[in-house]
């Protein structure tokens, strides 16, 4: 009888405490980094699709490093191929902040996104601009060991001009 008593007072009271995936979205805005890491680690977890957007609005804002380093990084548990590598490859090329970039890096690469141009145009940018960082470098380098650079195709040869008949002696 007293764990029945026990489980009427208690089973209210952990509902009143439980967020709904809602408000975790909404939470993403709070002023305090700290709700808003909250936020992004659990939207992450659960592999919140709704959250796509709003997670990709925080990592491309102008929060603090460690608010878009958590949204990165949830994005990169989406398990959603295609807009999350998006929003990355536009997050890497625009953030300054190296710790940022390396999340998101490693989030591209753990959607596993292989096919998407963008995965590819985001490691072109690394290579060409943050080759200085070692940690982007070897981020960089894994990711080329499952997506390897595209060479062009060689040029077809030009068909050379049929032998002109020979003219009478």
């Amino acid at each position: 009888m007293k764990k029945i008593a026990l489980l009427l007072i208690v089973a209210p009271m952990l509902a009143l405490t439980a967020k709904d995936k809602a408000e975790y979205i909404a939470d993403l805005k709070s002023a305090d980094d700290g709700v808003a890491i909250t936020a992004a680690q659990y939207l992450g977890n659960d592999g919140v699709k709704d959250a796509i957007e709003p997670l990709g609005e925080v990592v491309k804002s102008n929060r603090s490093a460690g608010v878009r380093i958590a949204a990165a990084s949830a994005l990169g548990r989406m398990d959603t191929k295609g807009r999350p590598t998006t929003i990355l490859k536009e997050a890497i090329e625009t953030d300054k902040d190296n710790h940022v970039i390396y999340t998101g890096l490693l989030a591209i690469l753990n959607l596993k996104d292989t096919e998407n141009a963008d995965l590819a145009k985001a490691v072109e940018y690394c290579e060409a601009n943050k080759t200085s960082d070692i940690y982007i470098s070897d981020i960089v380098a894994r990711i080329r060991k499952l997506v390897p650079k595209k060479e062009a195709a060689p040029a077809a040869p030009e068909a050379k001009p049929a032998p002109a008949a020979e003219a009478p002696k």
